[in-house]
């Protein structure tokens, strides 16, 4: 029987783990959170990136950040697993879909405008096995409609656009490090954030409304959603 997929082992978790545990810091943003975070923005070369628990809480983040509400309309590929649709219904959005392209299974560039409304806000291209969606297209229709542009590349760790790592085209990025993707910590996630402006509200969301990722527990927003989207260390590893 050929298995589905077999998760990594390199032989050094168990000594990370030990590491963690005797540092006394095991709830994550400790030294091995930080450690990821920092490959991943060297990487990539994007402003900022969160580790979250999975690539759905980075999708649920981003739909906070692009500041989805009830009724706006978000553009996405009818095929693509159920999360990236579920974080802009959370929202009250109403999801769009566009058919996908029979060679790359990725979103139809060209049928995307026609999508377009009034109400729209976003457009979601998610890089299918890694292959990237034609991003130029993408792009140049999310600047004549003034829209959000959220990349879902849970499958696209280290895959590029003409030079452009995936995840850092768009407004926002979205990662997956599930057991079965090609970068995997058992469950978790990352979100890449563009613009710097950005990086200050998205850790306050990340810290359920604490004001930044290093000082979590110094006041909380009444006003900010929160969920579990940080790390545990473990997963950092």
């Amino acid at each position: 029987m050929i298995k589905f997929n077999i998760p990594p082992y390199t032989g050094r978790e168990e000594q990370y783990m030990m590491e963690a545990v005797r540092a006394h810091k095991i709830c994550g943003d400790g030294e091995f959170t930080k450690k990821c975070s920092q490959w991943i923005e060297e990487q990539t070369r994007t402003a900022k990136a969160l580790l979250t628990t999975s690539c759905t809480h980075a999708t649920e983040m981003a739909a906070l950040l692009a500041d989805i509400q009830p009724g706006d309309e978000v553009i996405m590929p009818s095929y693509t697993f159920v999360s990236t649709a579920d974080a802009f219904v959370l929202r009250g959005a109403t999801v769009v879909f566009v058919d996908i392209r029979p060679d790359t299974m990725n979103i139809d560039e060209n049928l995307i405008e026609e999508a377009v409304t009034a109400k729209t806000r976003a457009i979601v291209p998610v890089h299918y096995a890694g292959v990237s969606c034609e991003m130029d297209r993408i792009m140049d229709i999310a600047r004549r409609y003034d829209l959000c542009v959220i990349e879902d590349a849970a499958q696209g760790v280290m895959s590029s656009y003409k030079g452009q790592a995936l995840g850092t085209i768009g407004d926002f990025g979205c990662y997956s490090f599930h057991e079965t993707k090609n970068y995997s910590m058992g469950e978790g996630g990352a979100i890449l954030i563009k613009d710097p402006g950005a990086v200050e509200r998205a850790e306050i969301i990340r810290e359920k409304g604490g004001r930044t990722a290093a000082n979590s527990g110094a006041g909380r927003s009444p006003n900010t959603p929160g969920s579990i989207w940080g790390p545990p260390i473990c997963r950092a590893i």
